[in-house]
């Protein structure tokens, strides 16, 4: 996987099982053409529930800025 996906999920602010199926989705896709997918603006309580769920194992949580529109990193190595 050489691209980055990232994913602003800031506007999450009381996440349900209904966010993390999209997220888990999300991944899902982004997987499927070949990016890794990051989340940026991860808040308290679902950096809470990613770790309590296990998730945080399987999400990659960036910074807390959001992205720009339709902005890709390249991997390097």
């Amino acid at each position: 996987m050489g691209r980055i996906e990232r994913y602003d999920v800031s506007s999450i602010e009381q996440p349900t099982r209904a966010d993390l199926e999209r997220l888990a989705r999300r991944r899902l896709e982004a997987r499927r053409r070949g990016c890794r997918l990051v989340l940026v603006g991860v808040g308290e309580r679902l950096r809470l529930l990613l770790a309590l769920t296990g998730l945080e194992e399987v999400f990659v949580i960036g910074g807390a800025a959001p992205p720009e529109e339709g902005a890709e990193l390249e991997l390097e190595g």
